[in-house]
């Protein structure tokens, strides 16, 4: 039974737990499944809202859904609107509400587990919340009672995220809160939330504030809820913070800013309201880096208490720690309250530059502004500042500055310390200043600060009226006095009433106060810059008007400043001189300024009545200046250069310079706005004046003529001068070209060459004359570098006659193009003169050069072509010519290197060129300098002459080939040449006759063709030579003539009274000498040549083979003096004119193997045909040839015939005697010889004398035995020589001889020979042996030393025969025609 029951139970207790999850499923799915249709009570959820609590309410959309462990709510934009007693307004983007399944199960009524407000915005009106607490009405406290209910009791837990809280307050602007999390939690009797809130939208993580509530009492009962809430700031960002609070309109002006704050605050709650609050300060600061330093403000301690009152509240400060740049804060007060609607306030003081650090908080405020400020450096003391206003009235408020100053910068002038008062009242803002100096800084842009003594000024600022009076400002300094009245209307149109007395003392200060004085911007700029020196007694200056009206075309307004400036310094125009000792009357009235010039000095130029005035100031004022003046050309020039028109009119007048008096009309139109066009116009009357040409240097006399101008351009006709004292005509005209300025010159002339002055001098003045006509055109082109110039003229040298060497010469009546060339700039320019196509000439300027040329090459020949190169220093003479006649181009070249001498030392003593040393080591008192100071002339020093010339022919002698290169040295011309004939160099010194001319050279070769100058026959030519010849030193060491080399040449030659003298001539080789010396003169107009002539040679054979002949004779030393002379130059070598003197004398040696045709000296006695016929006679004597002693003579030479009395040749077969002459010019011959043999007195001596053989020996020892001891034996042979020297005729005239007896002792003797074999030579033989034929001769004149130049005068004639002088008659013979070698040998 019980078994039974058990089980019974068991089973019932199973079906009810059955039946109960069963209903608990039923339940839960008619939950679930009435979810869907929450969304449908929507509506009646707002009106239970509304009738219960009287709250309306605005939901957009509601939903609910079953989650894990129960039903879950979501209300998505729930809006509680503004309305009636209720300060709150709350938006909430979605609510969402979780119950609690389970004890709603358990209690049988909803149970919220947890509710989550997010993105909910809360807006709190506090100026109804006060008048709530204000207000008794209990209606209005219960309306918020539902609320403390539902937060702090019927919701155990909630949270908010992602919600803001605004406070709103008629009264001030505040910037929201929002609260990132906050975590609510109620318990019975206690309520606590945290969370983190911020106070900017774009906060970080480091700029958030910590809030804790702490609520205690019932959430039903709000009146009996009391608690605390607590805020605190750990290292809060307020860098980041405030660098966000500063953002400009340009990003690039902000500044950026680093900082911490700290601080704890602290709010009392009770009776549903804030009971008080405090804000402890911890150790906070904020820096931000400017242009220069780092700026940081730091509040080390401090408290601000908040504490209501009756009827308003108050806050207070309390140890306020503060510091700027680690500088302390003097102790700040602060206090502000409200009492019954009216508020108060105080600041005790603020320091100025301890803002500094803050400025960035203020809105807009960048870093260029904060820079200002900081340049700007303001000082003083701001303080108390009381503030005080009721309700619904203006705000009053007073304010004392003590010592206010600041720095000058940019635009904004500094100011000294000032005091003054301030008070606002009434929208009106009233300032006094007490008597004190006013001290304006502007910085740089002044000298020193502008100090002005003011008594009281009292203004007023009407703020509602924008008006500003000041009823009397009195200013004074040692500049100026300055006494006004203003009233200044702030409104749009800005009216203006002024009346003002000024002094001014020194007009040169006045840039300082004309900011003061209401003139317009651009007057007062050109007043500013004009305005230089001088006084103004007394100005008076109205204005009455609106300044947007100015300058009162209507009448509207008007506007005036008149005064009488005295000893003044005015500059009308910045770009044109100032106007000095300047009396000037002036009117300005509205938009014009006139100003009459009582008297004044522009520059040196009068200005005396002109007028400057300004017709109408504004957008495009235009200055005019009329004037007529009479003043000196340069004073006229000077003041161009220094104006607007120097790099137009004053680069004309820099290079057409003009001097003494003109007359300038000037009419000027100067625009002074941008972009304008001004007017210059006037005119230039010139009268005789001289003008100077600056480029290329011309000076133009008694220029005559009007010229008139238009801002840069220029025009005059029929201009007349005088240019290098000849006439000129030009006209002249100006205008652009390729944007430049260009000035063109027409000009035309007819010059006298032979008046030309004398700095146009050349060394080729001489060689022109006649009347030029030409023309020409000149053309200047003035850009921002300088100038660049073109000038050309030509001529057709008709009526101009060119005496020049062949073909350079001309007629007057022939044409020959002319043509010049000057192309250059300001720095430097060419000169290009070209004669037909044979003659060029180009030079150069430079600014060293002045008006000379600074260099010039001369081209003589041909035009310079492409290759040619330009020296381009000083004076170059280039000649490329085919054939060159020394002598006519002397005078031409002396010329040139006369302009070009150097500064030499001539010494008294003539032949100073002949020594060895160069240039004296010292001047005695005979030196005397002989070049004086030269005139300046147009050319510069010719320094090079370069020459190619195919043949030179210098004194008959032809040079092919001929290259030189001549330059100065410090003494000398030196030309290195090169030629074909001639190798070496040549001196040239400046004084030719007394210095002269000095050759040394490796070679010279000379070929002289045959000249026939007849005898009396005057040469011009020759005279003309020996004028021009100077002082010559030779010295060649390879000297040929006729390709025969004649050794070293020493020639030494000087200009003598006489004529030309030849000190020294002298050809020597190793066994030769010539020395010689002369004299070339001229007499009666004819030459004449003379030479004293000393010849010696060790061999004459070395002297045969010197003068390329063959006259066998051998082994014979040459001793010859002699006297020669001709009426011929030098050079020019006459044989009909020949006469003189010469003494020969050979010494021992012999003739053999001869030939007439080719020794034609010896062929004046036919020797060759004479040793022939001997040789027939005596071929046993005279086989091997004539061998002899000596072989001396004297020869006379008249007109060419050589004449001879007393020749003999003791030779050792003989005697032999020659008498007679030779005619040189018909080489006929006309010669006694007699020939005496030495066999008459011992044959066996003779024939070993003649031969030294002692085969012919034998010869005679067996003709002794045909003949027996007595022979007949010639004793006496007589020739005549007749014919020609090419064809001798030899005649015997006769013979004589007679017997002898041949000695026994020769003839052959059986034992009788000596031991050697030789016979003995009897006593009388050996006498006759011993009798030597040169003891016979008479001794001849003493030689002259080799070495002295000295003259040989003494010539001893041998005695002869007593018939010597008896002549063979014979035919006259024709002169010869052709060359006759004795020409060459004799040259």
């Amino acid at each position: 039974m019980s078994t039974t029951r058990a089980a019974t139970f068991n089973r019932i207790c199973w079906q009810i737990l059955a039946i109960t999850l069963v209903l608990f499923a039923l339940a839960v799915s008619l939950i679930r499944g009435l979810l869907p249709h929450v969304p449908e009570v929507r509506t009646e959820l707002v009106s239970y809202l509304y009738s219960e609590y009287k709250l309306q309410v605005e939901v957009e959309a509601l939903s609910a859904e079953w989650q894990a462990f129960g039903p879950a709510l979501s209300i998505k934009n729930v809006t509680l609107p503004p309305q009636e007693s209720l300060p709150i307004t709350v938006i909430s983007k979605n609510v969402h509400i979780k119950l609690d399944f389970w004890q709603s199960l358990f209690t049988l009524s909803p149970q919220v587990e947890t509710v989550v407000f997010d993105g909910i915005s809360v807006a709190l009106n506090l100026d109804q919340i006060a008048d709530n607490n204000n207000s008794d009405n209990s209606q209005t406290k219960a309306n918020l009672d539902w609320l403390y209910g539902l937060l702090l009791e019927q919701l155990e837990h909630f949270s908010i995220t992602d919600a803001s809280l605004q406070l709103i307050s008629s009264e001030h602007d505040y910037r929201p809160i929002f609260v990132d999390m906050l975590e609510w939690q109620n318990t019975p009797d206690r309520h606590q939330a945290q969370g983190m809130i911020h106070v900017d939208q774009l906060e970080s993580q480091h700029e958030q504030l910590r809030l804790q509530i702490d609520l205690s009492g019932d959430g039903y009962q709000p009146d009996t809820v009391t608690g605390q809430l607590y805020v605190s700031a750990e290292s809060l960002d307020l860098g980041e913070w405030a660098s966000r609070q500063h953002i400009t309109p340009k990003n690039t002006n902000n500044i950026a800013m680093q900082g911490v704050i700290n601080l704890d605050a602290w709010m009392t709650f009770a009776d549903r309201k804030i009971r008080d609050g405090l804000l402890v300060f911890k150790p906070s600061w904020l820096e931000w880096g400017d242009t220069v330093n780092q700026q940081k403000i730091a509040i080390d301690s401090g408290v601000l208490q908040w504490t209501p009152e009756q009827g308003g509240w108050k806050i207070e400060s309390h140890d306020l720690s503060l510091s700027t740049n680690e500088q302390a804060w003097p102790q700040l007060k602060l206090a502000f309250g409200a009492r019954n609607g009216d508020l108060f306030g105080y600041i005790n003081q603020i320091i100025p530059p301890l803002l500094k650090p803050m400025l960035p908080l203020i809105p807009d405020l960048g870093l260029e502004q904060v820079d200002t400020w900081q340049q700007l450096n303001p000082q003083g003391a701001i303080g108390p500042i009381r503030l005080y206003k009721q309700a619904q009235k203006p705000l009053i408020a007073t304010a004392d500055i003590q010592q206010l100053q600041w720095q000058p910068y940019a635009s904004i002038p500094g100011l000294n310390p000032i005091d003054l008062q301030l008070t606002w009242a009434n929208n009106q803002l009233d300032f006094t200043l007490p008597p004190q100096v006013y001290q304006f800084d502007f910085g740089d842009s002044a000298n020193q600060p502008l100090a002005l003594q003011s008594e009281v000024i009292q203004g007023r600022l009407d703020v509602e009226h924008n008006r500003l009076t000041i009823a009397n400002i009195n200013l004074i300094n040692a500049d100026i006095a300055l006494q006004a009245g203003i009233n200044l209307d702030f409104s749009p149109s800005k009216h203006l009433a002024l009346a003002a007395d000024v002094s001014v003392h020194d007009v040169s200060r006045v840039e300082r106060y004309l900011s003061l004085m209401a003139m317009s911007p651009k007057l007062v700029a050109y007043l500013d810059s004009g305005l230089q020196a001088g006084k103004i007694d007394q100005a008076q200056v109205v204005w009455h008007g609106a300044l947007s009206d100015f300058p009162y075309h209507d009448s509207s307004g008007v506007f005036q400043a008149e005064f009488t400036l005295q000893q003044g310094h005015f500059k009308f125009q910045p770009n044109w001189p100032a106007v000095s000792e300047l009396t000037l009357s002036a009117l300005f009235e509205n938009d014009l300024m006139d100003l009459h010039i009582d008297h004044g000095m522009l520059g040196d130029v009068v200005v005396d009545g002109a007028r400057v005035s300004i017709p109408q100031l504004g957008k495009e004022s235009l200055l005019k200046v009329e004037a007529e003046i009479t003043a000196d050309a340069q004073a006229a020039t000077k003041v161009i250069n220094n104006s607007s028109l120097k790099d137009s009119v004053g680069a004309t007048l820099n290079v057409v310079q003009i001097k003494q008096p003109i007359g300038v009309d000037l009419d000027l139109a100067i625009p002074l706005y941008k972009d304008g066009k001004q007017l210059i116009k006037g005119q230039v009357n010139l009268n005789n004046n001289p003008i100077y040409i600056a480029s290329p240097g011309l000076q133009l006399n008694k220029v005559t003529g009007q010229v008139s101008f238009v801002n840069q351009l220029i025009e005059a006709k029929g201009m007349s001068a005088k240019l290098f004292e000849q006439p000129l005509t030009f006209n002249v005209k100006t205008g652009k070209q390729n944007q430049n300025f260009a000035l063109n010159i027409d000009m035309s002339g007819r010059w006298d060459l032979d008046t030309l002055p004398s700095k146009l001098n050349n060394p080729m003045s001489s060689t022109y004359n006649g009347k030029l006509d030409w023309d020409g055109a000149l053309t200047m082109i003035f850009d921002p570098s300088g100038y660049s110039l073109q000038m050309s003229a030509s001529s057709d040298l008709l009526g101009v006659a060119l005496d020049l060497p062949s073909p350079y010469t001309k007629s007057a009546v022939e044409p020959k193009k002319l043509r010049a060339d000057l192309i250059g700039d300001n720095k430097q320019s060419s000169l290009s003169i070209k004669l037909g196509q044979d003659v060029e000439f180009w030079g150069g300027f430079n600014p060293e050069s002045g008006g000379h040329l600074a260099f010039y090459d001369v081209m003589i020949g041909r035009h310079f072509k492409l290759g040619d190169k330009l020296k381009k220093q000083n004076g170059h003479l280039h000649l490329d010519l085919p054939k060159v006649e020394l002598e006519q181009w002397l005078p031409i070249i002396k010329g040139f290197s006369s302009t070009a001498a150097p500064d030499v030392i001539a010494s008294s003593v003539r032949d100073r060129i002949l020594t060895d040393n160069e240039v004296p080591t010292m001047v005695t008192q005979e030196t005397v300098a002989v070049n004086p100071a030269p005139s300046p002339t147009l050319f510069p020093p010719l320094v090079g002459i370069h020459a190619n010339v195919a043949q030179l022919t210098a004194l008959g002698q032809s040079f092919d080939q001929l290259q030189f290169d001549a330059e100065p040295t410090e003494y000398v011309w030196r030309f290195n040449a090169l030629s074909e004939q001639f190798d070496g160099q040549i001196d040239f010194y400046s004084n030719w006759r007394d210095q002269g001319i000095k050759v040394v050279a490796k070679k010279l070769r000379i070929s002289p063709p045959p000249q026939t100058v007849l005898h009396g026959e005057p040469s011009s030519t020759q005279s003309h030579l020996i004028s021009q010849l100077p002082t010559l030193a030779i010295d060649v060491d390879e000297f040929s003539i006729y390709d025969l080399s004649l050794g070293h040449l020493v020639l030494q030659g000087v200009p003598s009274e006489q004529g030309y003298q030849f000190q020294t001539l002298s050809l020597t080789k190793p066994t030769l000498s010539m020395q010689a010396n002369g004299l070339w003169s001229i007499k009666d107009g004819i030459d004449n040549t003379e030479f004293d002539v000393n010849v010696q040679a060790d061999n004459f054979e070395d002297l045969s083979a010197t003068l390329g002949i063959n006259p066998g004779i051998k082994n014979a030393p040459l001793d010859l003096n002699g006297q020669l002379s001709w009426h011929a130059a030098p050079y020019l070598f006459s044989l009909d004119t020949l006469n003189g003197q010469i003494q020969f004398s050979l010494g021992k040696g012999h003739l053999s193997e001869i030939s007439d045709k080719g020794a034609r000296v010896f062929s004046l006695f036919s020797l060759d045909s004479l040793l022939r016929k001997l040789s027939l006679d005596f071929s046993d004597v005279f086989g091997q040839g004539l061998y002899f002693n000596t072989f001396t003579g004297n020869l006379n030479i008249d007109n060419g015939v050589v004449k001879t009395t007393d020749t003999e040749m003791d030779a050792i077969a003989g005697n032999m005697k020659v008498r007679g002459f030779t005619d040189l010019t018909t080489q006929s011959l006309n010669y006694d010889i007699r020939f005496v043999p030495q066999l008459a007195s011992s044959v066996p001596t003779v024939v070993l004398l003649s031969t030294s053989a002692w085969t012919l020996g034998l010869g005679a020892f067996a003709l002794t035995k045909v003949l027996e001891p007595v022979i007949e034996v010639i004793s006496e042979i007589r020739f005549r020589v007749t014919g020609t020297m090419d064809n001798p005729q030899l005649e015997e005239l006769e013979r004589k001889s007679k017997e002898i007896e041949i000695p026994k002792a020769i003839l052959p003797q059986p034992d009788e020979t000596g031991p050697d074999g030789v016979e003995d030579i009897p006593a009388k033989a050996k006498g006759a042996e011993q009798q030597s034929p040169a003891s016979e001769t008479q001794p001849t004149a003493e030689a002259s030393t080799i070495d002295a130049p000295t003259p040989i005068t003494k010539v001893v004639t041998l005695q002869g025969a007593q018939y010597a002088n008896q002549l063979i008659t014979m035919p006259e013979q024709p002169r010869c025609s052709s060359q006759l070698s004795v020409y060459r040998l004799a040259a």
